[in-house]
């Protein structure tokens, strides 16, 4: 297994999911793994798909970094256990994903627009690392340019949390039921809308996201997807 570096314009769009995977989202692996599939059978037939590298970055009280490839090739696997060391991985991703930028333009000659989105259901716990770490390296992308999103997930944490980061665009998702359609519907969407779009959406990323009062019932698109399900297990 490799990174990618062949893609099919010069206009490309790299994203970095840095997932919780923690214990205390034992209960919810099941969402995040058909969310994540979901997401992936999104793009087929997108126009922009080639030139979409995506990496899940999955983190616990040590993070595992996924290759960056194709948004069709990716790697979907998701499993949980052990604690949250968020600070500590925000900032082996945040490298990680600098590092894989910086590889990405010797290579093809082209800079690449880039976006680490961070997804977690609860605090620190047992962490590596200070939280003033993990904020210098958010203030760090986003002095390069690099769109930096949270996601609060589940009620024992807020976006409040995100915002204190330094994160330029951050969301609450409370009801764990709507994680499907969150990951596969509208995290599908505002990656659409990025990388069709001339500049980086910044503070926008979610600007056409279902908003709260929708976020109680899976939209049509999703009940469709899970509904024909025959596809899930060849990912």
């Amino acid at each position: 297994m490799a990174n990618v570096f062949d893609f099919s314009s010069d206009k490309i769009d790299i994203y970095l999911f840095l997932v919780d995977s923690s214990s205390s989202m034992q209960s919810d692996s099941d969402k995040v793994r058909e969310g994540l599939k979901l997401y992936k059978k999104s793009f087929e037939n997108f126009p922009e798909s080639n030139s979409i590298a995506v990496s899940l970055c999955r983190f616990d009280n040590s993070i595992y970094c996924g290759d960056f490839k194709k948004v069709g090739d990716f790697d979907t696997s998701y499993y949980t256990g052990g604690t949250t060391a968020i600070y500590y991985s925000i900032g082996k991703a945040a490298q990680y994903l600098k590092n894989y930028i910086k590889e990405v333009t010797e290579r093809t000659g082209c800079i690449p627009r880039a976006t680490m989105l961070v997804l977690s259901d609860g605090l620190s716990c047992d962490d590596k690392a200070s939280e003033s770490s993990a904020q210098c390296a958010i203030q760090e992308l986003n002095l390069a340019g690099i769109t930096t999103v949270f996601v609060a997930f589940g009620d024992a944490i807020t976006s409040e949390f995100g915002k204190r980061l330094g994160f330029v665009s951050t969301i609450d998702v409370q009801n764990r039921d709507t994680l499907v359609n969150f990951l596969g519907v509208e995290l599908s969407k505002s990656c659409k809308e990025q990388s069709q779009s001339l500049k980086a959406l910044g503070a926008n990323f979610f600007s056409h996201a279902v908003d709260e009062s929708n976020s109680d019932k899976y939209s049509n698109t999703t009940a469709q997807a899970l509904e024909d399900d025959s596809w899930i297990n060849d990912i």
